[in-house]
């Protein structure tokens, strides 16, 4: 248990270290919100601007998840060592599906506006 809460508090830590927000969070929550709340509460620069600073937090969380991976063979616990490597591989995981994310975003945006098709009318 004590393992577990180590983990976790070296994971927060080096979040914090990296000058990570806690609200750098927040886009991918609205993102995963619908597309219509997104765009109904913000015009399209504002979003850019969000899309940009998500990337520029991936890149950031990629980074720290690196150094962390790398940092994991200097312990000497065993335990400790699975521990944060499967919080290594949970936080690729995750990142991965966040940059998914922002690319379907952007490729949505970039797609021209769809007409809704006529309805056929019955005979």
């Amino acid at each position: 248990m004590r393992q577990i809460i180590l983990a976790m508090l070296l994971s927060s830590a080096l979040l914090a270290q990296s000058g990570v927000s806690p609200h750098a969070a927040q886009p991918a929550k609205s993102a995963l919100s619908g597309p219509g709340q997104a765009t109904a509460q913000q015009s399209p620069a504002p979003q850019d601007d969000e899309l940009t600073r998500m990337r520029d937090d991936l890149n950031k969380l990629e980074s720290l998840n690196q150094n962390m991976s790398s940092e994991i063979e200097f312990l000497n616990n065993q335990n400790l060592q699975i521990l944060l490597r499967t919080n290594v591989q949970m936080w690729r995981i995750v990142i991965g599906d966040l940059r998914q994310q922002i690319e379907r975003e952007e490729r949505r945006r970039a797609a021209p506006p769809q007409s809704p098709a006529p309805a056929s009318r019955p005979r």
